[in-house]
Parts: structure tokens; C-alpha cells; sequence
């Protein structure tokens, strides 16, 4: 029997974006205790495509780069915090994605071409995921008080895989595409 992968297409943060970020995770570690994915690297998932047959999913996302190589790559502006909620069971606390029209667009037309049907999610930075309302009171209010503002070009898309049903199996890397490479060229 064939195995079935995992694939995640993000878009990878800057080494100085991904240490700030890191230390407002281990920080919150300090007030609540660890947390699943507190040594996760910072990113902005886009796309998380579940036990998918290796063979025809790799066709497909290799399709995807001639999409994406007519995408310019858009500088995207950090800025402070918000909090999805889960029900009543839980928070995620993220740092956010300035939203202009602009970047709506931008967001919009590489989430087109990654062929996503669903419903446009709002593009952050996870902190902390689905902690428990105890965890979140204790955690929010200073995130609240807190000013983060930072910015970066995003100039490339990121294909991870991993094995879907194997226990301890790790996200790596399995392709990089980079928007903008079709783009008008003199």
C-alpha cells in the first residue's frame, strides 16, 4: 500500500521576525508553561493539505509555480495581537497581518492559485494555539499591552510534507517557489 503525505504551504518569516516572535512564545511559556508548538518555527500557514497520495499531489503543486511565478512578491506590515477564539474551549493568540486592500488582493490571488476552494482565512502569526480559557486570562492581558510592529517582503512560497500516519514523522522541506520569476522581463 502506498503511504499518504502531509503538505503545509507557508510563507517563511525572516530570521529576525521568527526570533521576535520566538521570544514572545517562550515568554508566554514563562507564564503559562509550555505549549504545543512553543519551538515550532514562526510562519503564515497558507494551505495544509491532509493524507494526500504523494504521486498525484506532487503533480499538482509543481503545477502551482508557473501560478505563483506571475505573482509579484508583496511586503507584508506585523503589528500588534489579536485572539481567534475556539467555542468556549480555547484561544490562539496571534500576531497580525495589516490588511489593506492591497495585501487582500495579494492574498487572494496566491491562495487562487494554490487551487483553494475554501473560505479565505485570515493570514497571522501564530504565538500560542488553542490554550484554555484559564491559560488565556492569565496570558492576554499582557499581549494587550504589548506594541509589536515589524515587516518583511514575502518573496517566496514553502511546500512541506510529511508522512501522514507515521507517529514521530517531522515537516520537511520539499519545495520553495519564488513569486514574481515570470514577471516582465526587458
Amino acid at each position: 500500500m502506498e503511504t499518504y503525505t502531509d503538505y503545509l504551504m507557508l510563507l517563511e518569516l525572516p530570521k529576525n521576525l521568527m526570533y521576535d516572535i520566538g521570544r514572545y512564545k517562550r515568554a508566554s511559556a514563562r507564564v503559562i508553561g509550555n505549549f504545543p508548538g512553543l519551538d515550532s518555527a514562526a510562519h503564515i500557514s497558507l494551505n495544509h493539505r491532509h493524507r494526500c497520495k504523494p504521486n498525484i499531489e506532487r503533480h499538482g503543486i509543481s503545477q502551482i509555480g508557473e501560478k505563483l511565478a506571475m505573482i509579484t512578491p508583496m511586503q507584508l506590515q506585523v503589528y500588534n495581537f489579536k485572539y481567534f477564539t475556539h467555542g468556549d474551549t480555547g484561544y490562539t493568540i496571534y500576531a497580525c497581518i495589516v490588511m489593506n486592500e492591497q495585501t487582500q488582493r495579494w492574498f487572494k490571488a496566491v491562495q487562487n492559485s494554490l487551487g483553494m476552494v475554501q473560505k479565505i482565512t485570515i493570514p497571522h502569526i501564530t504565538i500560542v494555539k488553542n490554550i484554555s480559557p484559564e491559560k488565556f486570562q492569565l496570558l492576554w492581558p499582557k499581549f494587550a499591552q504589548s506594541k509589536f510592529s515589524s515587516g518583511f517582503i514575502a518573496d517566496k512560497l514553502t511546500v512541506l510534507e510529511r508522512e501522514t500516519y507515521v507517529q514521530q514523522s517531522r515537516w520537511k522541506r520539499y519545495k520553495d517557489f519564488k513569486f514574481g520569476e515570470k514577471l516582465m522581463q526587458y
